[in-house]
């Protein structure tokens, strides 16, 4: 028996046992520096042993050179400050707020998290490319669309973030501009915003796999983005003065070293000009986490919006209370309906008018509907044709 069915057996004990257990997953294989450095795997691997023994952690290598480390329920307060050791091992000159960022470590919590780490213990276990199937670096020639089909799951993540890391992601930013009108067919830019386009992305390079955008794992499909595009558009937006850009951002990402050292070491000019879009789902999902981000970023000297929020959603939270410079209200084709709806109205009429930033606009109608409620602030395809003067063809 080898060692990764002896894992296998393992978990499946794990979720019959009465008591907990932290099963730590380091993917020494999502990072081609560490793959193509014997020495350095080599090492690595042998840290995670020595942390592991005077806590009677069991450990199990996989194929691709990834490990798994099992500790009982008894050393769950020790689990943290070993993640931490093993990623500075990694990554010497990390700063310490970034090793979540690093995805170096991911830690499961058995029987919670049983079904999470089946799959990432799947992942690995795949039977690794055959001799002449790697091009230099260890890149796997295979494309990943002959692998990924289905809905978005941890599997499918995990693969996504290891074929990143390897692809030129330049092709893919984008920029669209927010316009703002008299409504008398004059428009003014007022910023752009910068952003990776998962559509086309997808289209390229995974295109049966089905991407859901109220789900978490297409938000952590974004993170793992995120942390690739933000230190290029940064670099952009640093390259104009002056010029206004909007970047999507979430917590993850603000806390991360590069983004960090941005806000260290940029100018006032910089800061001023660059507008962070926070997704409402941070603000769902750790509220006082978000509004503590968007103030310290505000008297930074950014720009704050949030994006993502939709005419269903606004009975239900106060956004109206939140200190930013703009709110960003999807009014796609499926939302229209919504207009007829009172609490939805009620609500976007709570918002300060000047704040509104009406986006996803792909119909005409988008235009009069604005118009309408006061508003000046216009995003999208067909607001791009009518403020550059082109034809809807």
């Amino acid at each position: 028996m080898d060692i990764e069915e002896t894992f296998n057996l393992a978990i499946r004990r794990m979720l019959r046992a009465s008591g907990t257990h932290y099963v730590l997953h380091i993917a020494l294989s999502s990072f081609g520096f560490i793959r193509g450095n014997p020495e350095l795997l080599l090492f690595l691997q042998n840290t995670v042993k020595d942390l592991a023994q005077p806590m009677a952690g069991v450990v199990y290598p996989m194929r691709r050179g990834d490990q798994f480390v099992v500790l009982t329920g008894d050393h769950g307060s020790k689990v943290s400050e070993m993640a931490d050791y093993i990623s500075a091992a990694a990554f010497p000159e990390r700063d310490p707020k970034s090793c979540e960022d690093h995805a170096l470590v991911r830690v499961f919590l058995v029987p919670r998290d049983y079904t999470a780490l089946r799959e990432t213990a799947n992942a690995c276990m795949e039977v690794p490319a055959k001799p002449g199937e790697e091009a230099a670096g260890g890149q796997t020639i295979r494309p990943i669309e002959e692998d990924l089909d289905g809905l978005l799951n941890a599997w499918a993540l995990n693969r996504l973030e290891v074929a990143l890391a390897e692809i030129d992601l330049s092709p893919y930013l984008r920029a669209q501009t927010v316009y703002e009108t008299d409504h008398q067919g004059h428009w003014t830019p007022l910023f752009e915003e910068c952003f990776t386009s998962i559509s086309d992305l997808r289209k390229d390079k995974f295109p049966k796999l089905t991407l859901q955008a109220e789900d978490r794992m297409f938000a952590e499909l974004c993170r793992a983005l995120d942390r690739r595009s933000v230190p290029e558009i940064l670099r952009r937006h640093r390259a104009k003065p002056g010029h206004r850009h909007s970047l999507n951002v979430s917590l993850a990402t603000c806390q991360a070293a590069p983004f960090e050292r941005f806000v260290r070491e940029s100018s006032d000019l910089e800061r001023r000009s660059l507008i962070l879009e926070l997704n409402r789902s941070d603000l769902l999902h750790r509220p006082r986490d978000a509004v503590k981000m968007l103030t310290a970023m505000h008297e930074a000297g950014f720009g704050t919006a949030l994006d993502g929020i939709t005419l269903d959603l606004l009975p239900f939270i106060n956004v109206h209370r939140l200190e930013v410079d703009y709110f960003k209200i999807a009014l796609a084709p499926a939302q229209m309906s919504l207009l007829k709806d009172a609490d939805c109205v009620a609500s976007l009429k709570r918002l300060p008018r000047g704040k509104i930033i009406l986006c996803r606009c792909e119909k005409e109608s988008a235009l009069p509907v604005g118009q309408a409620f006061g508003l000046t602030k216009f995003q999208g395809w067909v607001i791009d044709r009518l403020a550059t003067g082109r034809s809807a063809t």
